[in-house]
């Protein structure tokens, strides 16, 4: 009997003898052909590493599998078993890849089928569902498509088993997976009806929507109203990329005037989050995996450059996109309580929460600290070196700009439906260039109103009414980073420098790593700049419990137990030095007002105003402002006159009426008694608490 081995080594050779069976459009009717095409072209768009390959083929045993690989693991999220099948996939594309070393030799094939068949006769499972549905059909496709000519009838129904998992369904970008592995076993079956409806599943999902997926402000959401920027709208990009590809000059085509929607989501979403070859932390979802920040951007970069290649009218764009220096400004994602602030020196944000929008979510125990996240997390980067791989030594109750109660316990591990706070007055206003962010935070009995300010190349955060009675203290940080040099501390007119644990009082400033932090009413902090012990498994168990150490710069404010009606004002200064410090001490350049009911920042110079009104009121500053309802205003010095930019946090109101010191022109203005009175229209729909501005003259 001739071994099955025998036959695989024969099998390239019978089949170029036989009909070009390598011609794949040969097999496939004219309809299908050039889609088939397009499929084995995307298929091997990849660069062959040839050192990996070697390896794999040494490595892989006779009985068709590698050592090192856990085929038993039923771990839910990185699946170590499905190793396996990436390793199938590159030996297959070096297989089938003309004019590499690999390309048809018998003895690859041969390693082929030995790994194909490994997989096929065990189909291995996993407990989360996203795998024998999603993933493993994603995975083993392509390989059936490459390897369709060398395959036999029990490959090719042991395969249709495992493909068929896939049905169309769900939302976002798992419609989008699941529709795209529907769409591959159609082409092998030559479908058309099916390949047709799978590819307008596809294209369904390209749209801007207030569900899940693309939002009007360019965010994504999946897994209900999350940002979900650097986990499935990473994908979603990646994805809609390779089905344009696909399918362009098919009958099943996109209509081109869709890729517009992925422009903007590429270059008006996407591109604000990734700076300095780091994704935004607060970006990344629940994946705080090792060098998952690095990773994503590498990803997004690449992503930008194939934009390059499929929308070439906008390649200038995609190219600037790569250059995080290219891009400065201000952005508020007011579907996703979610702010920027950016140019090349630094980069800045908040995220945050409300009734509306899910702060984080916790799945596949991943994100096991992340309790926190969506709480007005702040994340400033300079060296881009802050944070990177931070996440073992966090202390997840202290997460920058948070304000949480303090106790032994650990952390509560969230669910996948994550969680919201008790308030829908969270959002900012921006012009584009400076704005101002805020949150009426109520969450488990804690209450605090926080607001952040950021213009004249400073962050300027306050917190008021901070009340809680739960017997516990209360916190907020203000930063966590890895300790890099002195830390110098001016208490008491003295400057010093310090480390180790330290409570500090009458507080004017601190320096460390180029970053000033200036404390206008001073307060009570704690500071730590020492060795901290973390273990990776404390933030993802897809980890061991290894420890280890780092050394952190730790600075938190605190008000203490059980307070009512508490405050704090600190402001954050990139690129600060010594001497800039002493100026700004010396000098002070703001008026600041730190209420329950109103937040306020003025420059001294008159040329900036931001104001957080929780409730209808007046601001007695530069130009009296006066508002009927809850809104946050910021108010520019122009040489024309003043620009107005206005926000309705709660995304409920319908106008607000707001009057001004001053006679000043505008189509909607009425002058009385020297003040001008304004009623605005606000935005409804996908568009409500966006930014309004009117330029009065």
């Amino acid at each position: 009997m001739i071994s099955r081995k025998v036959i695989y080594l024969f099998i390239p050779l019978l089949c170029l003898l036989l009909s070009g069976c390598y011609d794949q459009k040969g097999k496939y009717p004219e309809e299908l052909r050039q889609l088939h095409q397009n499929v084995w072209d995307n298929i091997l768009d990849v660069e062959i590493d040839e050192e990996n390959i070697d390896l794999l083929l040494q490595t892989l045993t006779d009985d068709g599998l590698w050592p090192g690989i856990d085929y038993d693991s039923k771990t839910r999220g990185a699946w170590p078993t499905r190793n396996h099948l990436r390793n199938l996939s590159d030996i297959t594309i070096a297989y089938q890849t003309k004019g590499s070393k690999y390309y048809h030799k018998n003895e690859v094939s041969e390693k082929v089928h030995l790994a194909l068949n490994h997989w096929l006769d065990n189909d291995f499972m996993n407990p989360n569902w996203w795998h024998p549905d999603i993933g493993t059909p994603m995975m083993i496709a392509p390989v059936m498509i490459l390897m369709e000519a060398e395959l036999n009838e029990d490959q090719m129904g042991k395969g249709y088993i495992i493909l068929e998992r896939s049905k169309m369904g769900k939302t976002g970008q798992n419609k989008v997976w699941l529709a795209g592995n529907v769409l591959f076993t159609s082409l092998l079956k030559r479908d058309i009806d099916t390949i047709k409806l799978a590819s307008q599943a596809i294209q369904e999902e390209l749209v801007v929507s207030m569900k899940e997926g693309v939002q009007p402000d360019w965010s994504y959401h999946q897994h209900g109203p999350q940002i979900q920027f650097g986990n499935y709208g990473l994908s979603y990009v990646n994805d809609m990329i390779k089905w344009i590809s696909i399918l362009r000059n098919t009958a099943f085509q996109f209509d081109e005037k869709k890729i517009s929607i992925l422009r903007d989501y590429v270059l008006n979403g996407q591109q604000w989050i990734t700076w300095k070859n780091q994704l935004d932390i607060s970006a990344c979802g629940r994946q705080l995996f090792i060098d998952s920040p690095e990773l994503k951007a590498a990803s997004l970069s690449s992503h930008f450059t194939r934009m390059q290649r499929l929308d070439p009218e906008f390649a200038d764009a995609y190219k600037k996109a790569n250059q995080y220096e290219t891009l400065s400004g201000h952005k508020h994602f007011w579907r996703s309580d979610f702010q920027v602030w950016r140019n090349p020196d630094y980069y800045f944000s908040v995220k945050m929460c409300s009734e509306r929008v899910i702060g984080a979510e916790s799945c596949n125990s991943e994100n096991i600290q992340g309790y926190y996240m969506g709480d007005g997390a702040t994340f400033l980067y300079q060296s881009g070196e802050e944070y990177r791989n931070i996440f073992p030594f966090l202390d997840w109750k202290k997460i920058p700009g948070t304000t949480t109660m303090q106790d032994n316990d650990t952390l509560p591990v969230l669910t996948a439906r994550g969680y919201r706070i008790e308030s829908n007055f969270v959002g900012g206003v921006s012009d584009g260039e400076i704005g101002v962010a805020a949150m009426d935070y109520s969450r488990n009995g804690l209450k605090a109103r926080k607001s952040w300010f950021m213009f004249d190349r400073k962050i300027i955060c306050l917190g008021a009414g901070i009340s809680s009675g739960s017997g516990l203290g209360i916190t907020t940080g203000v930063n966590q980073t890895y300790l890099n040099g002195e830390v110098f501390v001016k208490i008491n007119g003295q400057a010093q420098s310090l480390s180790g644990t330290q409570t500090l009082k009458s507080l004017s400033w601190i320096i460390h790593d180029n970053l000033g932090y200036v404390f206008p009413e001073g307060g009570n902090l704690m500071l730590q700049a020492e060795k901290i012990e973390g273990s990776w498994n404390w933030v993802a168990r897809r980890y061991p419990d290894e420890r280890m150490e780092a050394d952190l710069f730790k600075l938190e404010s605190t008000p203490g137990r059980n307070p009512r009606d508490r405050s704090y004002e600190y402001i954050l200064v990139p690129g600060a030095d010594k001497e800039q410090l002493e100026n700004l001490e010396k000098d002070f350049p703001f008026e600041i007002r730190n209420e329950k009911n109103i937040q306020a920042v003025l420059s001294k110079d008159k040329s900036f105003e931001g104001i957080v009104f929780y409730r209808a009121g007046k601001f007695d500053g530069d130009y009296g402002t006066e508002v009927n309802n809850p809104c946050i205003i910021m108010l520019r010095k122009k040489p024309q006159g003043l620009q107005v930019s206005i926000a309705d946090p709660t995304q409920l109101g319908k106008e607000i009426q707001i009057t001004l010191n001053g006679e000043f022109i505008h189509d909607n203005a009425k002058i009385e008694n020297g003040k001008t009175k304004i009623t605005i229209p606000l935005p409804r729909g996908g568009e409500a608490g966006k930014t309004i501005t009117l330029d009065l003259i």
